[in-house]
């Protein structure tokens, strides 16, 4: 992936704004004709790729690109949109609704055509016994996602191939969560949301709907990368609503860049996407260092308080959970009631030891069923990010 943002693969660079154009030397004979109108939010790529937009167009982005004057081939594509855009006839309107309702439809077959495989690859799977995955190929596991995309589920190919690395990865309960995932896709049958599934929502269309005002503040952060894009996801808490938002950035080349600034606490408006805790960022009015966070007093109220987010959406594997007056006691960390929860043994927990000198803290991390990641403590009445 990271090869399609360097220059020497593309050509005939140039951008007038708002729109970016480059020729992307591939796999074929002729080089990818790539375009990208930033204000329309749309592209165009002559490479085979059925995903729009496509890691070309994606790729293009993130160059450097000198001002200049179109090509013809842009002049063309600029104007056949334009064109498309402008005419308002009712054949024009009507032809364009033939179409969408065209591709929602073929869309629509193509999920339920996905969704009949994950059941008979359950099934499958149930008749094996969950004992017989590690014997699997990576061939069997490959084509198996390749089909879920193929049926434009790809939140179902992310689904197996989480279940792939569990199995890969081993360990004492791998059996356990592997049979936990399979659950999951079994509701995942069943129920069919959208978001699980994979299907996107435009994010012009979630700043259209109504947002929520708050002092957002950015605590948590986790960045994975799949070795085609890097994400960041943070985990914010807004101190008038008291609810946790999650705000999600990918990137195809380099490290993605924080929805809002992290480790600060942020006056901005944010819109919520449907049936997701996650939030597209409206207007951000300014950031400030923040004050600590209130922590639940024990694990045990910390727990019962994710009820609402698990309801919401069983499939979630990873939670914001705090508790206050901490100390570490061996691998777990352990509240003044005497119940401790495993901690992970990473980067995050040396530095709040070190900022904390082995005094009990308040603390806040990801949980994701096993241990706690820690992201931030309040050491000296101070709001430290540490992960």
């Amino acid at each position: 992936m990271r090869t399609r943002a360097v220059p020497l693969r593309w050509q005939g660079l140039g951008k007038a704004l708002p729109v970016l154009w480059g020729l992307y030397t591939g796999s074929g004979s002729m080089p990818y004709r790539v375009c990208v109108d930033l204000a329309a939010g749309s592209a165009k790529c002559t490479c085979p790729s059925r995903k729009f937009p496509c890691k070309h167009a994606v790729a293009l982005q993130e160059l450097d690109l000198p001002d200049g004057s179109p090509p013809a081939w842009v002049q063309e594509w600029t104007s056949r949109r334009a064109a498309r855009e402008l005419d308002t006839s009712p054949e024009a309107v009507a032809r364009r609704a033939r179409s969408r309702e065209k591709t929602a439809a073929n869309r629509a077959a193509a999920m339920s055509s996905g969704i009949d495989g994950l059941r008979d690859w359950l099934l499958d799977v149930a008749s094996a016994g969950v004992a017989s995955l590690p014997g699997r190929p990576a061939s069997w596991w490959q084509a198996f996602t390749a089909r879920m995309i193929d049926a434009q589920v790809p939140g179902v190919a992310a689904a197996v191939a989480e279940i792939q690395e569990i199995v890969a990865r081993s360990g004492p309960s791998w059996t356990a969560d592997v049979a936990d995932r399979l659950g999951g896709l079994h509701l995942l049958c069943s129920v069919q949301p959208r978001s699980r599934l994979g299907v996107t929502v435009p994010e012009e269309s979630v700043r259209a709907s109504p947002g929520v005002s708050d002092r957002w503040v950015a605590l948590l952060r986790l960045e994975t990368d799949d070795g085609r894009v890097r994400t960041v996801r943070q985990w914010c808490w807004g101190r008038q609503t008291g609810r946790w938002v999650v705000a999600i950035r990918h990137s195809a080349v380099g490290a993605p860049v924080p929805l809002l600034p992290h480790g600060m606490e942020s006056s901005a408006l944010v819109h919520p996407y449907p049936g997701s805790d996650r939030v597209a960022l409206g207007e951000l009015a300014g950031s400030r260092t923040p004050d600590p966070v209130p922590a639940p007093k024990s694990w045990r109220a910390a727990l019962a308080s994710l009820e609402p987010m698990l309801v919401a959406d069983p499939w979630q594997r990873l939670f914001p959970l705090g508790c206050a007056s901490v100390r570490l006691c061996g691998t777990h960390l352990v509240d003044a009631s005497g119940s401790g929860l495993p901690v992970r043994d990473d980067g995050g927990l040396d530095l709040a030891l070190a900022l904390t000198g082995g005094a009990p803290f308040d603390c806040w991390g990801l949980w994701d069923g096993h241990s706690v990641r820690l992201g931030a403590v309040t050491a000296d009445g101070r709001l430290e990010v540490v992960g």
